[in-house]
Order: C-alpha cells, then structure tokens, then sequence
C-alpha cells in the first residue's frame, strides 16, 4: 500500500463529510504541483522564444551577465544552461532560451589555460570563436549564438608565458559539436 500523509485543509473535489473532513494526498502529487508552479515561477520568458533565441545579439557576451531580451522576456542566459558536451577540464553550456552556447572550465593544468568556444555553420565552416571573458579568465568564454549552427568548447594551455604574451594557444582538449 502506497505511504499516505495527512494534509489539513485540503478537501476532495468529491465534497467533504463534515467541518473535520481531511483529504488524504499522495506526496508525489504534491511534488508534481510544487515543480509546475516553480516551473512557471522561474521560466525565463514564453514557451515560444525557444524557437526564436537571441541570435546574433548574444554573440561575445557575458552568460552569466548580460540580460538577452528573446520574445517577450528577458533574462540572463545562464538560468536555463545544460551541459550538451563535456570532456577533459571544459563543458560546453548551452541555453535552449537563448539558444546560445558557451565554454566553461572544470579543470587546469596550470595557471596558463582557459576555454574558448568554436562555432561552426553547418556545412562545418568555422564561422567564430569567443575566448575566456576578460577578468575571469580560466572560467568560462563569451557565448555564441546557436541558432541554427553547432558549436564545440576547447581547453587551451599556453606552453609559456611568451606564448601567453602573444596568444598563441594550444588546443589540448574539445568537446564533440553540438
């Protein structure tokens, strides 16, 4: 038999059999109900702005600071990311809001490496790459718009500070396109 909890207050839709009548609720239900008002509660904008992101606007932003206006909303593209790829030390971080993908590293060698993000049109031309955000470098890239293109996130190490100096990086590790 399925565990039953007591909830005061709640009453079934059949009726109630008096002023001390308390209906019995399932925990999974009252869990499904918590999620679907969070759900509302923290979307970012309408169901259909998936189908539209922010496109180009997005391109070498800040996901964690700039504010996409996409639809009808508006709202950092961080909030809804996922992880669509990961191998040594990055992830690439997709939002489905913004339709926009980004870098983040999850690991070092050493202090000269950080994370770029590559996209590419789908006939496989690379079409950008956004490199680490300025002051946070090591942590995550700007973002590049998504819609329609793939892209991959790469961890890149320095072999020396000379090479730092002039940007010449060394692609170690990079994520399959998404």
């Amino acid at each position: 038999m399925p565990m039953l909890f007591l909830y005061r207050g709640l009453r079934s839709r059949a009726g109630f059999d008096g002023p001390n009548h308390h209906r019995l609720a399932r925990p999974g239900a009252i869990m499904a109900a918590a999620a679907s008002v969070a759900a509302v509660l923290l979307a970012p904008a309408s169901a259909s702005a998936a189908t539209v992101g922010c496109g180009s606007p997005c391109d070498n932003k800040d996901p964690q600071t700039y504010t996409a206006v996409v639809g009808t909303g508006s709202g950092s593209c961080y909030q809804d990311a996922i992880t669509a790829a990961s191998t040594t030390y990055v992830e690439l971080r997709y939002s489905p809001w913004c339709r926009t993908a980004w870098a983040r590293q999850t690991g070092s060698i050493g202090y000269l490496s950080g994370v770029l993000v590559q996209s590419y049109y789908t006939d496989g031309r690379l079409r950008a790459t956004y490199d680490d955000i300025p002051g946070y470098a090591g942590t995550w890239s700007s973002m590049a718009n998504d819609k329609g293109l793939l892209a991959r996130a790469c961890f890149y190490q320095y072999n020396s500070e000379l090479d730092q100096a002039n940007d010449k990086k060394t692609i170690m590790y990079c994520t399959s396109k998404y």
